[in-house]
This record gives C-alpha cells, sequence and structure tokens, in this order.
C-alpha cells in the first residue's frame, strides 16, 4: 500500500482502520513481560549474556537521557548488539545483588504489546515490549540514572506530557507541521505493530519525524477518533504514556530536555 511507504510504516498504520481486537492477555503473559524485563536487567547485573540476549528484540531501540559537561542533556543510544557484548563483558557484576535494588511493575498489556518500568539502583528504565512468535521481547527503551534524593514529579509535568501528545496527534491530522516537528525528537523511533495476512506473523515497521511531518503536510493522517491520553508514569526527565483512539492503541515514552517534553519511542497496534 503507498502510504506504507510514504510514512515509512507507522503513518500506515495510523491511517488504517485496526483490525478485530485479539482477547485479554492471559495471566502467563504478564508473567513472561516481567521475565523479559528481568532478563533484560538482572542479565546485565550477572553479566549473563544469555538473559540479556533472551530478553531483548534483535531490534530494541534504547536511549539514555545523560547529562554531558558542556552538552547538557543527551540522548545516548545503544542497540541489541551492543547490550549483549557489554553484559558478556561483565555488565554491572561488580554490584552485589543484595545492592542492586531491582523493582519492576507492568504498566499496561493489552494484545501483543506492553509497556513497562524496570528501576535498578543504576539506572531506570521505561520499556515497551512485543509478543512476537510466541515470545515477549523488549523492543524499545528510555532510561535515565536514578535522580538526586527527594527529586520528585509534580501534577505540572504529568499535564505537560498529557498537552504534548494531544498536541501531536491534533498537529498530526491538522497538518500542522510545526508542532509535529515541535512534540517529536529528532531521533524519536516511531513503529508500528502490524500483522501480515498472509502468515498471520506480527512484524515492527520502522517510521521516524520526518515521515510523520512529510505525513502531515499532506494531510495524510485522518482525525483521532475519541482520543485519549493516559499517563502512566513521569521520573524526573522520562515518561511512559498510553494513547488510545476507537481504531488503536500506542504506547509512548517522552524524554524532557531544556524543559520541554518531546516523544522518543512511540509503538502503535
Amino acid at each position: 500500500m503507498k502510504t506504507m511507504w510514504y510514512g515509512v510504516g507507522i503513518v500506515a498504520s495510523l491511517t488504517c482502520a485496526a483490525g478485530a481486537q485479539s482477547p485479554a492477555p492471559p495471566a502467563q503473559d504478564k508473567t513472561t513481560v516481567r521475565q523479559a524485563a528481568y532478563d533484560y536487567a538482572e542479565g546485565y547485573y550477572e553479566a549473563a549474556a544469555d538473559r540479556m540476549e533472551r530478553g531483548v528484540h534483535p531490534a530494541i531501540i534504547k536511549r539514555g537521557v545523560l547529562s554531558r559537561p558542556g552538552l547538557g542533556s543527551v540522548l545516548a543510544p545503544m542497540n541489541a548488539e551492543t547490550l549483549v557484548e557489554a553484559t558478556r563483558m561483565g555488565g554491572a557484576k561488580d554490584v552485589a545483588p543484595d545492592k542492586r535494588n531491582i523493582s519492576f511493575d507492568l504498566l499496561d498489556i493489552r494484545d501483543n504489546i506492553a509497556s513497562a518500568k524496570i528501576f535498578t539502583v543504576q539506572f531506570n528504565d521505561y520499556l515497551h515490549l512485543v509478543k512476537q512468535d510466541g515470545r515477549w521481547r523488549i523492543a524499545h527503551v528510555l532510561w535515565q540514572p536514578p535522580a538526586p534524593a527527594g527529586a520528585a514529579n509534580s501534577e505540572t509535568d504529568k499535564a505537560a506530557v498529557a498537552q504534548v501528545l494531544k498536541d501531536f496527534f491534533d498537529a498530526l491530522s491538522g497538518g500542522d507541521t510545526a508542532r509535529v516537528e515541535r512534540a517529536v525528537h529528532p531521533e524519536a523511533a516511531l513503529r508500528g505493530f502490524r500483522v501480515s495476512p498472509p502468515t498471520g506473523r506480527f512484524f515492527l515497521v520502522e517510521g521516524n519525524r520526518d515521515a510523520m511531518i512529510a505525513a502531515a503536510s499532506a494531510k495524510a493522517v485522518p482525525p483521532a477518533q475519541d482520543l485519549k491520553v493516559t499517563v502512566l508514569d513521569v521520573y524526573d526527565t522520562i515518561a511512559s504514556a498510553l494513547v488510545t483512539t476507537s481504531t488503536y492503541s500506542a504506547y509512548v515514552h517522552l524524554a524532557k530536555q531544556k524543559d520541554q517534553w518531546r516523544v522518543v519511542n512511540l509503538l502503535r497496534r
């Protein structure tokens, strides 16, 4: 379909009506989502490359929001191969098990996508996971180091996150390219998780900010019906949210840099 390639994947997800929804995920899915998150986090602390490889999708997109002297806040990237090899080389094995402070929370799960967080003594990670070929694996990560003690997010931050997402979807369908550009990080990963009708297999479809801007300019995305934004969690300079409409659901990660919240990861089903 032409819009698949014109929009680099995600636009097709936003312009096509969703298919019939599958039943609610069984309890076993929640268990295996948790296991994937622990394979990722514990695997790194245990220097267990096999666990890391098991927990992450080969096409994982991971970025950290880090402060660098003279540069301010930057997004630091890492891919699956780097994650696995860094784990194999020792990871954070020097941190004693009783000092790792690993905690997990399933923020939302629906059909074959999920949003979660796993926080540790060194890394606070928001996750997007996908169920593909019967396996749950991590497709997106946005993380930052733990904030100084006492740091907390206000209701103002939560409201700002919700407003950015409402503005983004409104601008996308309204052809307001300047607002789309303002709401989305230049390095954003905007992906769809779509089914191949011949096989019934789901696969990740790539998208980026340029594709979204082009789609907005061409008025290629219809208005989202019954748009609802739910802020799932906010921690210092990172946030996780859920956007639902009458035809699709999307998980979103956002980062706050220079006092501005912007979309960094989007996973639409």
